[in-house]
């Protein structure tokens, strides 16, 4: 099948916060809400996207969401910061219809260039300047389906290797983590993206594995092997609970009907509360430690100075506005 694409833009500008930027015309306000649990599940940890752009991949009954969750210096090649002097990122992603079915045979390839999503990165230049008393200032634009050309059709390729994912109809209490390695990243987005049921994946996560959030499959840097990890809602803590060798497919014979109906819970609680702060203004991603940080008077550079810390810098009077 040959999908069509529009822009769907989460992320913050000079003057305001964290609001979606961009979505497409037709998605409805329990769309937004589960496209944003997934895209603000992605924000977690906001210091590690440094030098690593996380990729995902999700899908409900009606639509799929590709993107990548990056540093604006990723996607440009050069730092862009708010009024504030942080250095920012953001969501840029792709929406199709799944009306023909589930499978998709035409997106972005996963790889280590992010050029595909260049683009998009003018929908958050269209509203760079807007302040908050405007005229529907946080008011997102309506984005329409077209063809897009991405820059690989290797996604529309036979899997060489079967890839076992983890269906949020399977092992909603459980996650899946894999190594963080090109090849096998490739191989996870691909049966992702022809897997013929609603599945979320997010790759190439530095930091903490994504525990509280609906990604049931991950790669990360710090894995060496694949595990599968217990998702603890409640307290956002994991521990492993299977390894490789156990991998069969079959219900953890340890966890009983009553753990198993309790996380799907926790899970759909968690969900909607995400969705509420998303919407809100991203009090969660204003509120983060990695952005929470004091701004000090500047002192006189030491002998071998710091490197600069990531977040708040304090601004010289009288400078004009800084893009990048």
């Amino acid at each position: 099948m040959s999908n069509r694409w529009a822009a769907i833009v989460y992320g913050r500008t000079y003057h305001l916060d964290f609001r979606f930027i961009t979505v497409p015309h037709d998605f409805t306000p329990p769309d937004l809400n589960w496209a944003a649990s997934h895209i603000v599940a992605t924000t977690q940890g906001a210091r590690n996207l440094a030098a690593s752009p996380r990729w995902s991949l999700f899908k409900s009954d009606r639509f799929c969401v590709v993107g990548t969750t990056c540093m604006i210096k990723e996607l440009l090649g050069q730092t862009v910061k708010d009024d504030r002097g942080r250095p920012l990122y953001a969501f840029f992603g792709y929406a199709t219809p799944l009306d023909s079915g589930l499978s998709l045979d035409n997106l972005p390839p996963y790889s280590d260039c992010l050029a595909d999503f260049q683009p998009l990165y003018g929908e958050i230049e269209r509203v760079w300047s807007v302040k908050n008393y405007e005229s529907n200032s946080t008011k997102p634009a309506l984005s329409q389906y077209a063809s897009v050309k991405f820059s690989d059709a290797a996604i529309a390729q036979p899997l060489s290797v079967a890839t076992q994912l983890n269906l949020p109809n399977q092992h909603p209490e459980q996650i899946y983590l894999w190594p963080n390695q090109l090849e096998k990243n490739k191989r996870l987005w691909q049966a992702s993206a022809h897997c013929p049921q609603t599945v979320a994946v997010c790759l190439n996560i530095k930091g903490k594995p994504l525990v509280n959030s609906p990604f049931l499959n991950q790669s990360h840097h710090q894995t060496h092997q694949f595990q599968i990890l217990e998702r603890v809602i409640s307290t956002g803590k994991y521990h492993q609970v299977k390894s490789l060798p156990s991998m069969t497919g079959e219900s953890n014979p340890t966890l009983s009907a009553k753990i198993t109906h309790r996380a799907k819970e926790d899970i759909d609680l968690t969900l909607q509360q995400a969705t509420k702060v998303a919407i809100a203004g991203q009090e969660l991603i204003s509120n983060l430690a990695d952005w929470n940080q004091l701004q000090h008077t500047e002192e006189a550079p030491a002998e071998n100075p710091p490197e600069e810390p990531f977040g708040f810098k304090k601004k010289d009077v009288g400078c004009p506005p800084d893009w990048f």
